[in-house]
């Protein structure tokens, strides 16, 4: 070969890769640079519900993520990544780039409970994400297939004490909502019941319809057309107050097992480190979300109780909620599976 050549081609090769090498650092500073405040969002914003599609928070993270869009004037994407009672969308969303631009709609359930429910995950619920802002609360009820000859919870504890590990319950999965809630159920009782888990909240009740399973604890809002139709029965609600949705409806105290108050929190997260200034946009936004006259109507409707506040707020609300159920469980003997 021409020595010459041969020379330039090694010099064309080195300048090649030296280019590279840049292009790469500049990618690399663009990924860590800090977002301004004024250029936050440019580009569509991915909304993950660790969910399967009907649940209450699907239903309120497409709402708010239709409300959102507008104001911040790019899309929200919604995308559920349903797997592990909320596990595999949560650790999707941890381990994702802290820029604003892949959120998390999480339930005190899919985000605290089902943290201390399974074992082993790669994530943590606290230190590993920020909170963004408390959106709204949910009350679950507990329902019974219209064919099941019980009329009250009183009825249905009998019922359930008389044929031990008989009568099946729904839930979304190990460590779901429906899941906690109905052994919290079942252990102030003091009745066995028989977990049958499905993939999400709706599948839970086509099987309930169908006399699958004879028992679920479901928030309101995804309860409420199946009782309001006849049939679903709702005996007690999980709450120290009944709700304006289902006023004939008595508390699980009202109905004498004792006092006990499952209120989940459904609101936005972000990856750990996000930069503030994209937590206060999008903070703002929702809250003022929560103030439109529209927004409250329809979140009354659905049986959502609003809440909204900073980011701070729902921090020091997290982390209450973390020692609550870590408590109880521990009191009622749940343990990880």
């Amino acid at each position: 070969m021409n020595v010459p050549l041969a020379e330039d081609a090694r010099r064309l090769r080195a300048a090649a890769k030296v280019t590279r090498l840049l292009a790469v650092c500049v990618f690399l500073v663009a990924l860590t640079a800090p977002v301004r405040a004024d250029e936050y969002p440019s580009r569509p914003i991915h909304l993950i519900v660790p969910t399967a599609p009907g649940g209450a928070g699907d239903l309120l993270a497409r709402e708010l993520g239709d409300r959102l869009a507008a104001i911040l004037r790019v899309p929200v994407v919604v995308e559920n990544k349903p797997g592990g009672s909320g596990v595999l969308g949560n650790d999707s969303v941890a381990h994702s780039a802290p820029d604003g631009y892949t959120l998390l709609f999480a339930t005190s359930a899919t985000h605290i409970i089902a943290a201390q429910l399974i074992a082993g995950l790669a994530y943590d619920p606290i230190r590993d994400f920020t909170p963004v802002v408390n959106a709204a609360y949910a009350t679950s009820v507990i329902v019974v297939n219209g064919a099941l000859p019980v009329y009250d919870l009183a009825e249905l504890v009998s019922y359930a004490r008389a044929r031990p590990g008989m009568l099946n319950y729904a839930s979304s999965g190990v460590g779901s909502a429906n899941h906690l809630d109905t052994e919290v159920f079942a252990a102030l009782a003091g009745i066995r019941l028989m977990h049958i888990p499905y993939r999400g909240t709706a599948d839970g009740y086509r099987a309930l319809l169908v006399n699958e399973v004879q028992v679920m604890v479901g928030a309101i809002t995804s309860a409420l057309p199946y009782v309001r139709s006849g049939q679903l029965r709702a005996l007690a609600v999980l709450a120290d107050k009944r709700s304006p949705l289902l006023p004939d409806v008595p508390t699980i105290a009202q109905a004498g097992l004792g006092s006990v108050d499952v209120h989940k929190w459904l609101g936005l997260l972000a990856p750990a480190h996000t930069p503030a200034q994209v937590i206060d946009r999008v903070n703002g936004a929702i809250n003022a979300i929560l103030r439109e006259p529209a927004t409250r109507a329809w979140m009354e409707r659905e049986g959502f109780e609003i809440a909204g506040g900073s980011s701070t707020e729902f921090a020091r609300i997290m982390q209450a909620d973390d020692r609550k159920w870590r408590d109880l469980l521990h009191r009622l003997g749940i343990r990880p599976e």
